[in-house]
């Protein structure tokens, strides 16, 4: 990756650096990891281990699928087919399912898509893209907290848009680069501030994604955004939901979003429609 992945731009700044990696910000904004790890590195870092420490917060995650699914709903009442994009174990896909959904996963991690199988759901291992699936085959993609782990955004939701029918929606959430409450938390506890990367990390997020930078991958993509926000499913943790709730107060109050993360819907524009 030699090019920003939003603008395809090189004139980058340096944020951080560990070890031969950089994290860069580009002048349109998005940051980055420069040069990115490569495909091996990043495949072991989802084995089964990554996935532990979720296990033991169940009841807190089971609230947020089910919000997440009754954003889906107040969008898209009408049930339909359902595309997960990193679906990772298929708890979400469970939850549509029960719902009503017709659903399928796609998921990089091969442990994560065995899980998955062995609750009945329809998973393929890999990128969206290499799945093959046809083109305005899904009523709703979501996509939770897995952009900022992949290492082309911008393809990501360009596939994304093929696969949705005219009016199909799409929604995301992913990590807040801007999340300046936590990081002024997290200087108070330890006495300096949190990096955004570090080699041996277990959360391996290669894009940092600001509230701009994001509309902008997908009005690139040819979305008609209808909504970006304050992502309240961010934190599983108590300490960081308490610290996230700050954050909520603050974005209610002043309409500044300085929280976790982020949550964006985005529409294809029906048939016949010019954007």
């Amino acid at each position: 990756m030699d090019r920003c992945n939003l603008c395809g731009g090189i004139d980058w700044e340096p944020l951080e650096r560990a070890g031969e990696t950089t994290v860069v910000r580009c002048r349109c904004g998005l940051v980055f990891l420069h040069p990115q790890p490569p495909g091996g590195h990043i495949q072991a870092a989802y084995v089964q281990e990554y996935y532990r420490p979720w296990e033991g917060q169940g009841s807190l995650r089971s609230k947020i699928w089910k919000d997440r699914i009754a954003q889906v709903i107040q969008c898209c009442p009408e049930r339909g087919r359902l595309l997960d994009v990193g679906c990772g174990t298929g708890t979400f896909l469970e939850v549509a399912r029960a719902e009503g959904w017709e659903v399928m996963g796609t998921e990089f991690s091969h442990y994560a898509t065995q899980v998955a199988t062995t609750k009945g759901l329809s998973v393929t291992t890999g990128e969206v893209w290499e799945s093959n699936l046809n083109a305005g085959s899904f009523d709703v993609i979501t996509c939770w907290h897995a952009l900022e782990h992949a290492t082309d955004p911008a393809r990501i939701v360009k596939e994304c848009h093929r696969l949705l029918r005219p009016g199909g929606w799409l929604f995301l959430a992913t990590p807040n680069v801007q999340d300046h409450i936590f990081q002024f938390s997290y200087l108070l506890a330890k006495g300096h501030r949190p990096v955004l990367y570090e080699p041996q990390e277990r959360e391996l997020h290669l894009y940092f994604f600001s509230a701009s930078t994001l509309r902008n991958l997908l009005t690139a993509a040819e979305f008609q955004v209808a909504h970006v926000g304050f992502d309240r499913g961010a934190a599983a943790v108590w300490s960081k939901w308490a610290v996230d709730q700050v954050a909520y107060w603050w974005f209610r109050v002043s309409g500044i979003h300085w929280g976790m993360a982020l949550e964006l819907w985005a529409r294809k524009p029906a048939e016949g429609t010019v954007i």
